[in-house]
């Protein structure tokens, strides 16, 4: 990645402060201790701070740097989607682009999505890294967990998906096209367990 592209980078994760997973296994629980994030802590230490009214939740969003677009009803979903952004130089023969998606019903946001879009004819490891930073640091200046396990997920030292303490769930998948090769880490709303409220403790 060219310096020009670190820069931009840099710049969009500061904006708040103004390889494969093992195949076959099945969703986990995360019931090991969890740091407490640090950060701006925007979403209250609690995943319901982000699954909340879509008003606030995308204003929390674009507070962060992610610039999140209008939250507007597509099929039986409402959805917002994010302008894209580069993981790599934009003005480079083959750029890595990620994109972050919020969606869920009119009064609620339900989940979230980082998606990573490298073209097959890059490889670009220093793209993927910054891609790592990116969801790391955003969850961090929500001030929610998850971003570890997901990039531990990531790189398959954690299942592919699980529960994470403080209300949501995690998966990480991927899927390859004739022209680029997509990972996407998701983050939905928990189900309550059958006799248990989830109070979004962390």
């Amino acid at each position: 990645m060219s310096r020009a592209g670190t820069l931009l980078l840099a710049a969009t994760l500061a904006v708040a402060g103004c390889s494969r997973p093992a195949a076959d296994q099945a969703p986990a629980n995360d019931t090991a201790a969890v740091t407490e994030p640090s950060g701006p802590n925007l979403a209250g230490g609690s995943w319901d701070g982000v699954f909340t009214d879509p008003g606030v939740a995308l204003d929390r969003f674009g507070r962060i740097g992610l610039r999140p677009g209008a939250y507007e009803k597509r099929g039986s979903v409402w959805r917002s989607e994010a302008a894209p952004t580069p993981m790599s130089d934009p003005q480079g023969k083959h750029p890595v682009m990620a994109y972050f998606t919020a969606s869920g019903a009119a009064d609620r946001l339900d989940r979230i999505e980082y998606r990573l879009a490298e073209p097959t004819a890059a490889n670009d490891q220093l793209a993927r890294d910054s891609f790592d930073k990116w969801v790391a640091q955003s969850l961090q200046q929500l001030g929610v967990a998850g971003g570890e396990s997901a990039v531990a997920a990531i790189h398959g030292t954690k299942r592919a998906a699980g529960q994470l303490k403080g209300g949501a769930d995690y998966a990480v998948t991927r899927t390859t096209t004739p022209k680029e090769r997509l990972l996407a880490v998701t983050f939905t709303r928990s189900a309550p367990t059958s006799g248990q409220t989830n109070q979004g403790k962390m």
